[in-house]
């Protein structure tokens, strides 16, 4: 009987578990498949201007609120867009059945696919790559 109920246990989990990630991932798949290259320019903008209000960035970027309102007002309307149309029926259906932290966390992928398309220009990723011109030949020769 014991094992007859943990076998039920782990049917019962096993489905629920498998059907919970359903409609997040056709969700993600939508964002993913629908963003379009002038979005992520939108993305990366919006999360530019955002970034450069950390302390540490404030006085070197400086984004006049002007500018920063725009990046904001165009991640809204794109969001809108996005969720209200394009993805609407994975939207409905990753809130209504799992939930919003579901719904949040395939969201985040929004954000993964702005620094993925900032990391992809060969500019940014030759910029990332360049401090090692400045370092000393005799720091490396510690390592052979």
């Amino acid at each position: 009987m014991k094992k007859l109920i943990a076998i039920i246990i782990l049917i019962t989990f096993y489905q629920t578990s498998s059907q919970a990630g359903q409609y997040s991932d056709k969700f993600e798949n939508c964002l993913a498949q629908k963003t379009t290259e002038r979005d992520k320019i939108v993305l990366v903008r919006w999360a530019f201007s955002a970034m450069a209000h950390h302390s540490a960035l404030k006085e070197e970027f400086n984004i006049p609120k002007s500018k920063f309102t725009k990046h904001e007002i165009a991640v809204a309307d794109y969001v809108q867009y996005i969720l209200g149309t394009v993805c609407f029926k994975e939207t409905k259906n990753v809130l209504n059945y799992e939930g919003e932290e579901a719904f949040l966390k395939a969201f985040e992928l929004l954000g993964e696919v702005a620094f993925l398309s900032l990391m992809q220009e060969s500019s940014v990723s030759n910029a990332l790559e360049n401090y090692v011109t400045h370092i000393d030949p005799e720091f490396l020769r510690k390592f052979d």
